[in-house]
């Protein structure tokens, strides 16, 4: 299976917080799924870091994704573009977009790992 990660859910997983799930922990740590993580995300992370919302090191997340064999970090593109839904800030909508590019022209089957209440009940993407 392949998750697209959206942002809140992959800090809260680095900061090892107690308010990711404990189904989503075990997800993120079974070594057969597939992570895919939205260079907004990065972005996003970065700019939570410099405006000092959340305390963490980026050159971490950027370790530990390059030492990721299952998670991967898929660049803001066209096709990404293209499948941006309406209605959302610009960071969810790019987060769907990712999902919605490896469901509708890759062929794969992705669920979303969220906590955010719009996403959820979007139901654009299946959440995990």
């Amino acid at each position: 299976m392949t998750y697209i990660v959206d942002t809140r859910i992959f800090i809260w997983f680095l900061d090892k917080n107690k308010r990711l799930k404990p189904a989503y922990h075990q997800l993120l740590t079974d070594r057969n799924n597939n992570f895919v993580f939205s260079a907004i995300v990065l972005a996003e992370i970065k700019h939570l870091i410099a405006i000092r919302r959340i305390n963490a090191d980026y050159e971490r997340v950027i370790e530990y994704l390059s030492q990721s064999e299952n998670g991967i970090i898929y660049p803001v593109d066209e096709d990404v573009v293209e499948e941006m839904p309406e209605g959302f800030n610009i960071h969810d909508a790019l987060i769907i977009a990712t999902g919605l590019v490896y469901r509708n022209i890759l062929r794969e089957e992705v669920k979303i790992l969220t906590e955010d209440r719009e996403i959820i009940e979007s139901n654009i993407l299946s959440v995990a």
